[in-house]
């Protein structure tokens, strides 16, 4: 089956440093600002936390474009990614295939050919 990308995802842990929590902070105001303001291109976002359910341990995106240059110029205009809080980074294409934020099954409503 071959899919059409529609959205670039980014998946971002954070540096294992003791003041990365302060400097999530620090940026926090900056960070949410620019999400709001970009907001029409965000498809999902959210931190991604440890098993304990309340420690941050990084930022996950679903940005509404599959134009991978404009997607890295939406996450390297993040405050966040300015902070330089981040271990790793992976920015990829994505397509949506399943579940409630694609209304079920989308890949049975894909024309999509083998």
């Amino acid at each position: 089956m071959s899919l059409t990308p529609q959205h670039t995802i980014a998946i971002c842990f954070d540096k294992k440093h003791s003041d990365i929590a302060a400097r999530r902070l620090e940026y926090l105001a900056a960070h949410l600002a620019y999400v709001e303001n970009h907001l029409d291109m965000i498809f999902v976002a959210g931190p991604i936390l440890d098993r304990d359910g309340e420690t941050i341990i990084g930022s996950q995106y679903i940005y509404n474009t599959a134009d991978h240059e404009t997607a890295i110029s939406l996450f390297e205009n993040d405050p966040y990614f300015k902070s330089d809080i981040w271990e790793s980074v992976h920015l990829h294409p994505f397509y949506g295939a399943a579940g409630t934020a694609v209304g079920g099954l989308a890949f049975k409503n894909n024309s999509a050919s083998s």
